[in-house]
């Protein structure tokens, strides 16, 4: 081991002993930096298959979610997305390396290729990352997927969803995606990944751009669901 990496280790646990780490949820001690206690873990899992079919998103073979936004989860979104709190990633991250074989089975992970749901250009320029990327990529690739950040954009700037009613949000987001890299996606197994769903409009119209590139086909997994 380097002097270097004897030196972080010695560091990273002399802050442990100084700074227990801390759950995200209740500020209870656990083991490891970004986890949450079983208590909180126990609350907020709740992964679900979402019913693409009566959500009107014809180009999604499936869309799982994993938590809801509420609680912690929405005040830590909520800190990556508007406040520029970048190190409130870490521990979302945590909770989506929880799911197991079990939840995520029939997602096409191994060889598929995963495309977050991108940022407008204005919007990545204000925030400085796309939160999506932070919280899924490097899990993404732990899995043996392809991670194609670039291969998937927006034409143009749109109103935040959250903003808006189901009629506006469809108006707002319809033909706002285009696939960039269409070599990259011919043929694959695409996971679209996200950090929220509520209508299911963003991912519908992210879908049919990954399906008219020539997609095999398109599954989502999304952080939380409100």
């Amino acid at each position: 081991m380097s002097w270097r990496l004897a030196g972080s280790a010695w560091l990273a646990a002399a802050l442990s002993l100084i700074f227990p780490p801390q759950c995200p949820g209740c500020g209870a001690e656990v083991a490891g930096r970004s986890a949450w206690c079983e208590r909180c873990l126990n609350e907020l899992w709740q992964p679900r298959i979402l019913d693409t079919a009566e959500r009107g998103m014809p180009h999604i073979e499936d869309c799982r979610v994993l938590t809801g936004y509420d609680g912690a989860v929405r005040t830590l979104l909520h800190g990556l997305k508007f406040e520029r709190r970048r190190g409130d990633a870490a521990p979302l991250a945590w909770l989506v390396s929880m799911a197991d074989e079990a939840e995520l089975a029939g997602l096409h992970l191994t060889g598929g290729v995963a495309v977050p749901v991108p940022l407008s250009a204005l919007r990545r320029e204000e925030r400085g990352y796309n939160q999506v990327e932070l919280i899924f990529s490097a899990w993404c690739q732990a899995q043996g997927m392809q991670w194609e950040d670039n291969a998937l954009l927006r034409r143009r700037h749109t109103t935040p969803q959250w903003e808006l009613d189901r009629k506006q949000r469809q108006e707002n987001i319809n033909g706002a995606f285009y696939c960039n890299a269409p070599e990259k996606i011919r043929y694959r197994h695409i996971l679209l990944v996200d950090d929220i769903v509520t209508t299911g409009a963003t991912l519908e119209q992210c879908a049919l751009a990954l399906h008219q590139a020539g997609a095999a086909s398109v599954r989502a997994l999304c952080l939380a669901h409100d």
